[in-house]
């Protein structure tokens, strides 16, 4: 049994995945006798699940294999043998007192359909004597409607002096901000889908698709359900805010097997705390045997219908004792109020009523964390604000195979030698998807294709499920068409709306074996057009993503020609010696935005662009390199992938060198 929750920790504002422990679990001398001294019994602590999965939707897509080796983790921590000062809990256990804040276990961006059922539970149904329902009664909320443990719950109410009780009222807005005046409060058992849904999935095998179970509160604003011209489910229901949710996710292995999916028997419910008056008072007590659908009923009926997939979330219904239908009158959130939505099994997700939020968007509950984004339709020339910041994975600094996990990668100059090699690693790291730029699209599809089927073959069972390379043809050195691609790339590829790596491998070598004044003016000019002004295009053009998400490496290829000069080379070496000095530059510039921008001067390795220039100019390079040889693509790859990931944070402005011994400075 895992409980998946999401924290934020007070040393650092990045979203962990964690399993929930009690107190009790600790079997540990020394760690009982801290708790004991820190904190209530009833306090629940946390495993981190490094190494596992960064996210809960992430661990659900790993089935078995994923809870398995988090039991592993939370055996050792809770393990009696365990020491308080072991490194082991140091980095795999948070205790509640360094937890800041508790997110929703499907964020806002991570969830898929959020589907609702009415009217099922026959106490609900008696209390306002209407039918028990012969099928289930299925609206929805918007994934946008989640916060999660702790967060506040906007109210939005008229003041004395509005002349609107609800937002629906009228077609323009107020003179004060009003949305409701009858806020209410549902206590409801979440099911969160594990794996796609076949459509027509009997309700007896239903079961096998459900991950777990969660805790909602369904807020609803019944004056716009209920009477904002005629009746406004959708604005009743899907408001910023209408559905807390957590604090876990319990996996069904939790729950007694049985044909209600582990859930025909759990005491559910609410409990509400006034500002006024300050008693708590329990408003809604009752137990899901008293549910008219099963969970596994429910799961059938609406793959009939809609394909339902992994991070989908189904809200059950809600018992009796909601605000509406309260004798002798109704009972209505106010600011101040605190709510505590409880599940046998689950746990307790706690929620306050605030008037108003001082910035709309604090609703949402993101921290920094790669999470999956609907692209937007419309892309401004500013970058929008609205993306995670902070590196797209973090690391604990070990060395690691997915050091470019979830990253969005640029990689120009694609289609072949270097830039080919060095797509396929950022792959193979973990990059969500990387970008091939170069000039023919015909070349880039092959290349794409060609890849595609190369990392399969590299990862096997880790594959990703869909494609990871996307080819786009791009003259780098046309600054309009650059900028327009790259905003393409944020809204319609990175699944984040991020472009978190750049690496600029476009080049091309121009006349060689000529002394300076026998070259040709215009090749001088077209090197320094691809070499120098393509690299800036791609500078400038991923800077304003970047600075928005405070992140972002930029890996410039230059040259050991651009640090020491190759003769019968001179418009090569010029340009990148140029790509050097501009390199060292921007890693000046943007040294204080989480932004790095280094160089990789390779001596000659051996890509096609080499095969092709004269022997004599070849052997003339690798006379120089002590180990007597080109370098490989491979080499230079797996040097980019390390100065392209967070590991390499400390260092901007520097020019790397892959040169066999030729370059010590």
């Amino acid at each position: 049994m895992v409980k998946l929750a999401h924290i934020v920790t007070s040393s650092s504002s990045i979203q962990l995945l964690v399993a929930e422990v009690s107190s009790s679990s600790f079997q540990s001398p020394s760690i009982q006798l801290y708790l004991s001294q820190h904190g209530k019994p009833s306090d629940v602590h946390y495993v981190v699940l490094r190494g596992i999965a960064k996210t809960a939707m992430e661990f659900m897509n790993m089935g078995n294999n994923a809870l398995s080796k988090a039991n592993t983790l939370i055996e050792k921590a809770t393990s009696s043998s365990i020491s308080l000062k072991d490194s082991f809990i140091s980095k795999y256990v948070v205790f509640r007192e360094v937890v800041t804040r508790v997110l929703a276990p499907i964020g806002q961006k991570e969830c898929g359909k959020f589907i609702c059922i009415g009217m099922n539970y026959v106490d609900h149904c008696t209390e306002q004597d209407v039918p028990v329902p012969t099928v289930p009664l299925v609206f929805n909320k918007f994934g946008s409607s989640i916060i999660g443990h702790n967060d506040g719950i906007p109210l939005y109410a008229p003041s004395p002096s509005s002349t609107v009780s609800h937002g629906g009222a009228n077609k323009d807005l107020d003179e004060d901000q009003v949305v409701t005046s009858k806020l209410d409060f549902e206590v409801e058992l979440g099911i969160v889908v594990g794996k796609t849904v076949p459509r027509f999935t009997p309700a007896s095998d239903a079961h096998k698709y459900i991950f777990g179970y969660t805790v909602i509160h369904d807020v609803s604003a019944r004056d716009l359900q209920l009477e904002a011209n005629g009746g406004q489910w959708l604005l009743g229901k899907c408001g910023d805010g209408y559905a807390p949710m957590g604090p876990n996710i319990t996996s069904l292995d939790e729950f007694e097997d049985d044909k209600f999916g582990g859930a025909g028997d759990l005491h559910i419910e609410c409990r509400l705390t006034p500002k006024e008056g300050g008693e708590t008072m329990t408003v809604q007590s009752s137990s899901t045997s008293n549910l008219v659908f099963s969970t596994p009923e429910i799961v059938s009926y609406i793959s009939k219908f809609i394909t339902l997939q992994s991070g989908d979330i189904i809200a059950t219904g809600t018992p009796p004792g909601v605000g509406c239908f309260r004798k002798p009158e109704p009972l209505w959130l106010k600011e101040g109020d605190i709510v505590e939505c409880e599940i046998e099994g689950i746990g307790t997700l706690r929620n306050h009523v605030v008037e108003k939020l001082d910035n709309p968007s604090a609703v949402a509950q993101e921290a920094k964390i790669p999470v999956s984004a609907a692209s937007s339709a419309e892309v401004s020339n500013t970058p929008s604000s609205s993306v995670s910041q902070g590196a797209p994975s973090q690391t604990d600094g070990s060395p690691q195979k997915q050091r470019l996990k979830d990253s969005v990668c640029i990689v120009t100059g694609a289609a072949r030698g270097l830039g080919y090699g060095i797509a396929h690693r950022l792959a193979a790291e973990g990059a969500s998807a990387v970008v091939l730029i170069d000039m023919e699209q015909g070349d880039l599809d092959e290349a794409a294709a060609s890849l595609e089927q190369e990392l399969r073959e590299t990862l096997v069972a880790e594959a990703p499920s869909g494609p990871t390379f996307h080819g786009i043809a791009c003259d780098v050195t046309d600054n309009d068409q650059v900028i327009d691609t790259f905003r393409h790339i944020a809204a319609n590829i990175s699944p984040t709306n991020r472009i978190d790596c750049l690496i600029q491998a476009a080049g091309v070598v121009g006349q060689t074996s000529l002394r300076t004044h026998e070259v040709e003016p215009d090749n001088f000019d077209f090197v320094m057009n691809v070499n120098v002004k393509g690299i800036f295009n791609g500078c400038q053009a991923v800077l304003p993503y970047m600075l928005r998400q405070k992140y972002g490496r930029i890996v410039n290829l230059a040259s050991i020609a651009g640090k020491e000069g190759n003769a019968g080379m001179v418009a090569y070496s010029t340009s990148k010696a140029a790509v050097i000095g501009l390199t060292k530059t921007i890693g000046k510039e943007y040294a204080e935005d989480g932004i790095t921008c280094n160089a990789i001067a390779p001596a000659v390795v051996r890509t096609q662009m080499v095969a092709d220039m004269p022997v004599d100019q070849v052997k003339y390079m690798t006379d120089k390199i002590p180990m007597k040889r080109c370098g490989k693509v491979e080499e230079i790859a797996a040097l980019c992938a390390y100065v392209a990931s967070d590991e390499a944070s400390f260092t901007s402005g520097f020019c790397w060198d892959a040169t066999g011994g030729r370059s010590v400075y």
